[in-house]
């Protein structure tokens, strides 16, 4: 796949917010309402392509956002690109099964090998991140600025 305007989602794991794995609660469905939102801009901007490392949160719901704009008939490609080969092992049957989709659903699944760090191989391959969570978060503080660094756009939710 050859894509000219990629854009990665990143965000908090259910265990960094205060709702946890509890899709249903109000303040998770406004922050999946913002990202889909924000993708939705991202592609009228041009972006052809979501990245993903479909963890738990964030991650997953963009990439299971992408999922169905493709099935509706968004043209806009999704590769994934999971942390690590047993990722899904030890979720929930629920949540893994979606990881399992998400991969079914992506145009590319990026294989691990012992070389590859996941969000650097996508930090190289984007010009935008739609990061949803609070910067005050460690992990997205430091992931925000390295992706800075490489000179990627940062849409911060």
């Amino acid at each position: 796949m050859n894509y000219t305007n990629a854009c990665a989602i990143f965000g908090e794991n259910p265990d960094e917010l205060e709702f946890g794995y509890d899709e249903e609660y109000y303040t998770c469905s406004k922050m999946k309402l913002r990202l889909v939102l924000n993708m939705q801009k991202a592609i009228t901007n041009g972006c052809d392509c979501f990245m993903s490392t479909v963890e738990q949160g964030a991650a997953m719901w963009g990439a299971e956002a992408c999922a169905a704009m493709k099935a509706s008939g968004t043209d806009v490609g999704l590769v994934s690109v999971p942390t690590s080969e047993t990722q899904a092992v030890r979720w929930h049957p629920e949540r893994r099964e979606r990881y399992y989709n998400v991969l079914e659903a992506s145009d590319d699944v990026v294989e691990r090998t012992e070389e590859l760090d996941a969000v650097e191989y996508i930090l190289e391959h984007i010009s935008c991140a739609i990061v949803l969570g609070g910067t005050d978060n460690p992990r997205l503080s430091a992931l925000i600025d390295r992706a800075r660094e490489k000179g990627v756009e940062i849409i911060a939710l």
